[in-house]
């Protein structure tokens, strides 16, 4: 029996799907939100041809980076992905999330962003609070201003997209 929850397998496909775009490419890639992941981050290994440095608000998650991705300290232009899976839904200040991403990531650069429809309340205080549920629509009206977005897979328990800054 799978003990992953259906909205972790409904990220897991489409995070794989996406990967398959974003492999095209190489280069550095932000892979935010590390709670609890194995080393690296829970889907490095699909991004091969990237070298990925992890980042999270919280040090007791061993990131290489601490920060607040709402609130980043990276050049501007200066990743050329960035991953940010399971992440949205703790983010108390989620509408700069937009514009912050989009200074950072490189022109012609990939986002991940994935967050759960339909689960259950998660917090795990202090690392995170749990403040969202976002729709197809919702994450559509979140980027669209910013980002391309290439896809969005909705599914009953989670939503994903894969945008592009072009």
């Amino acid at each position: 029996m799978n003990s992953r929850s259906n909205t972790r397998i409904e990220c897991d496909k489409a995070v794989l799907e996406f990967s398959k775009v974003i492999n095209q490419k190489s280069g550095r890639l932000l892979y935010v939100g590390i709670a609890g992941d194995p080393p690296g981050g829970e889907y490095s290994p699909l991004f091969q041809n990237y070298n990925i440095t992890t980042f999270d608000k919280d040090p007791k998650w061993n990131p290489d980076l601490v920060g607040d991705i709402c609130y980043p300290e990276f050049p501007p232009n200066y990743w050329d992905a960035i991953i940010c899976v399971q992440v949205l839904e703790h983010l108390p200040k989620i509408f700069r999330l937009p514009k912050a991403l989009w200074v950072i990531t490189k022109l012609g650069g990939y986002v991940i962003i994935d967050c759960p429809w339909n689960y259950p309340y998660h917090a795990e205080p202090p690392s995170f609070k749990d403040y969202w549920r976002i729709s197809k629509d919702g994450l559509e009206e979140l980027f669209n201003p910013w980002f391309k977005i290439v896809q969005i897979k909705a599914g009953e328990n989670n939503t994903s997209c894969l945008l592009e800054k072009s």
